[in-house]
């Protein structure tokens, strides 16, 4: 089939019982771009847009394996539906098609721009994009599209942005700062890049973050080994220059410096035998003591390092320690450029809905610091202050004796909620609502969610709990922050009334706030 591209979008038709075809656009006899979907043009149950601007104006050819026909729409404009009984009430979905790892995390000219793996047209992992949505508050995503796009050098695996103050890269136009963007170019990963490498690339925006452009000189790192990838840049002040950390294979990773964010050179290896990919990199006071600064090394799954860095060298002071014992949660990234010095994250939480035309959740945005807690510093995630502007309403008890014939019982009238509690350590108590079951166990002091468990400290003889309830994602904090439990499931919204039952507990205080939607 031959078409002019004269429209921005095409609407690809889809369904989630279909075989999966892989669409090969040509143009000029030369393949550019191919797309791995459930194709269905007898009984969709979705048409997933596809961004085709790049192409505007050229002939396309497409071909499709297996063969079959293809008929499609076209249009130039699309709306963001955020609809469906499982769409998550207060954390960030795409509209449309799978996302996972966070990507490009940049504070910009009063934004908060937020990057994220995408698949445009399936529920499940593949054909990986940039998709881009932008925030004044953290809270509240208005989505713009896809920004980067696989070429003949591969898919768009993740990355970081950092603004180019100085314009070291000389891409600046005007007297608006650059946003750069470090990439991985997922080579082989697509039909079209076929016998390609992993490389680290860069892209850049002079639009605010909308529009990212390619650097014409990629890759600015060549493959170094197997699929090296997810670049995190970061500055630092005190040489002058810049330390990007990256993943290398197995568990291996390698930190590089750069004076002109071009040219990069490795200066220290790191193993983290727990864990691999996505690091990331940053300082943090310990109890906000800015005399007592200390730089945390985590990666995908979690694990974590604390120590000290001057610029050459890492040095590790700690064990490998391990703040996420959920199910999901994964891949997490911080802001870089965030005004007054905080560090705020977010991760992506895997979740796929039958029947339902997105897939994955992200994280509430976390502050991270460094805590004492008993005779140790660990590394703490809570949710940012902000978030407490989706409060409807907070039902608050104090002092609550449960046992068997009274359990604490509360109706829950959204889907999502927010609960704080803190307990008598001595006494073990579960957590029911919308069929979600959390126990704790006095015992050996763990907290259990479905098939995870972590072990808590409980620091002043208090187990504190933070729980955040979302249709198809809770977040779970303890130990102020230091034990975090990211779990996916499925909500039943018939069992909303929250159910806490012991033989015999203390509930010293416990909020319950009501949350609206982010949409």
């Amino acid at each position: 089939m031959e078409f002019l591209c004269d429209s921005n979008y095409i609407l690809l038709p889809t369904s989630d019982n279909a075989q999966n075809k892989r669409i090969y656009f040509y143009i000029d006899g030369k393949l550019e771009y191919d797309l791995l979907l459930r194709l269905d043009n007898d009984a969709p149950d979705y048409k997933f847009p596809v961004d085709v601007k790049h192409f505007k104006g050229k002939n396309i050819t497409i071909n499709i394996e297996p063969m079959m026909n293809i008929c499609f729409d076209k249009t130039d404009e699309i709306s963001y539906v955020y609809d469906g009984k499982y769409r998550p009430q207060v954390h960030f979905s795409a509209s449309r098609g799978w996302i996972n790892d966070p990507n490009g995390l940049v504070y910009s000219n009063g934004k908060y721009l937020m990057y994220f793996q995408h698949n445009p047209v399936a529920t499940t992992w593949e054909n990986m994009h940039w998709g881009g949505a932008c925030s004044k508050d953290l809270i509240h995503w208005h989505e713009f599209g896809d920004v980067l796009f696989p070429d003949k050098d591969g898919t768009m695996f993740s990355g970081c942005a950092i603004i180019d103050k100085y314009n070291l890269a000389g891409l600046q136009q005007g007297d608006t700062q650059t946003i750069l963007y470090f990439y991985t170019c997922a080579g082989n990963t697509s039909e079209t890049s076929k016998g390609k490498s992993f490389t680290q690339c860069l892209a850049y925006s002079t639009d605010g973050g909308k529009t990212l452009v390619k650097y014409k000189n990629n890759p600015i790192i060549k493959n170094i080994k197997a699929e090296n990838r997810d670049p995190k840049v970061i500055y630092y002040a005190q040489n002058n220059k810049y330390i990007m950390v990256l993943f290398i294979d197995k568990h291996s990773f390698a930190i590089l410096e750069s004076k002109n964010l071009l040219d990069w050179q490795i200066i220290q290896e790191i193993t983290m035998s727990d864990d691999w990919e996505c690091p990331d990199f940053y300082p943090l006071a310990v109890d906000n003591n800015d005399d007592n600064v200390k730089w945390v090394f985590s990666a995908a799954g979690d694990r974590y390092y604390i120590g000290t860095f001057d610029g050459t060298h890492f040095e590790i002071e700690s064990e490998q320690k391990r703040l996420n014992f959920g199910n999901a949660s994964y891949a997490a990234q911080s802001w870089s450029n965030i005004p007054g010095g905080r560090r705020i994250r977010t991760a992506f939480a895997c979740n796929t809905i039958a029947n339902s035309p997105f897939a994955c959740c992200l994280n509430i945005p976390q502050e991270m610091t460094i805590k004492t807690v008993g005779n140790d510093i660990y590394l703490s995630a809570l949710p940012i202050k902000e978030f407490e502007s989706l409060y409807i309403r907070t039902d608050s008890y104090y002092d609550i004796e449960i046992c068997k014939s009274k359990p604490l019982l509360h109706k829950i009238n959204t889907k999502a909620c927010d609960i704080s509690l803190c307990a008598d350590v001595e006494k073990s108590f579960t957590i029911n609502l919308y069929g979600l079951k959390i126990e704790y166990n006095s015992t050996d002091k763990t907290l259990s969610c479905l098939d995870k468990t972590a072990q808590l400290k409980c620091a002043n003889n208090r187990v504190e709990l933070r729980i955040i309830y979302d249709t198809i994602y809770t977040e779970i904090f303890a130990d102020y922050g230091t034990v975090f439990m990211g779990m996916a499931y499925i909500q039943d919204s018939n069992l909303n009334t929250l159910s806490i039952n012991s033989d015999n507990a203390i509930i010293h205080n416990i909020n319950i706030s009501e949350l609206k939607s982010i949409y």
